[in-house]
């Protein structure tokens, strides 16, 4: 018989995706704010209205002002999500945080890439509203996130066996000497 701990849809489980899903929330919306901020600071500071000029490449400041703001967002949400969604997980093992923060990048193109094709497709091909569609690719985005995250990044069991293996190692290179 499964234990709470042993089930995939626990209850903790699903407090852990209340508070990712509320930090992505959060995140989706700065993300909104910063993008905004840096199209003024990148028209104050270029004078074409569109394109703008990066070791001869000419590139649209839309799309710079989105990956800054991209890569802002991701270390915000994963500093919450590691304080506050997954801590609870973490405070019996050791975590290498930035081999976490590797991880966690990793998923979120993975996310980008599921928000990219359900995109595509609600909105390219069945052409469903670009809110809708937009709204829709988000959530499963954000929920392909939540499971890798919370299956690999922030899995304390794989963490506990990489420790036992370490001990195990140790003990045996120990008793050799």
């Amino acid at each position: 018989m499964k234990t709470e701990k042993d089930k995939f849809f626990s209850t903790q489980r699903g407090k852990r995706f209340a508070k990712f899903a509320v930090i992505g929330l959060i995140g989706w919306g700065l993300n909104e704010l910063l993008i905004y901020l840096f199209l003024l600071l990148l028209d104050r500071f270029f004078e074409n209205d569109l394109l703008f000029e990066i070791w001869r490449f000419d590139i649209e400041k839309a799309l710079v002002a989105s990956l800054i703001s991209i890569a802002i967002v991701m270390v915000f949400n994963f500093i919450l999500n590691k304080s506050w969604t997954f801590k609870e997980l973490e405070k019996d093992v050791q975590t290498n945080t930035i081999k976490q923060f590797i991880q966690f990048t990793l998923i979120g193109l993975t996310g980008l890439a599921f928000y990219t094709g359900v995109m595509y497709v609600l909105f390219t091909l069945l052409h469903a509203n670009e809110y809708l569609a937009s709204s829709i690719a988000f959530f499963v985005g954000m929920i392909n996130n939540f499971i890798w995250n919370d299956l690999w990044t922030f899995n304390p069991k794989l963490k506990k066996e990489k420790e036992k293996e370490k001990k195990k190692i140790v003990s045996v290179a120990y008793e050799e000497d």
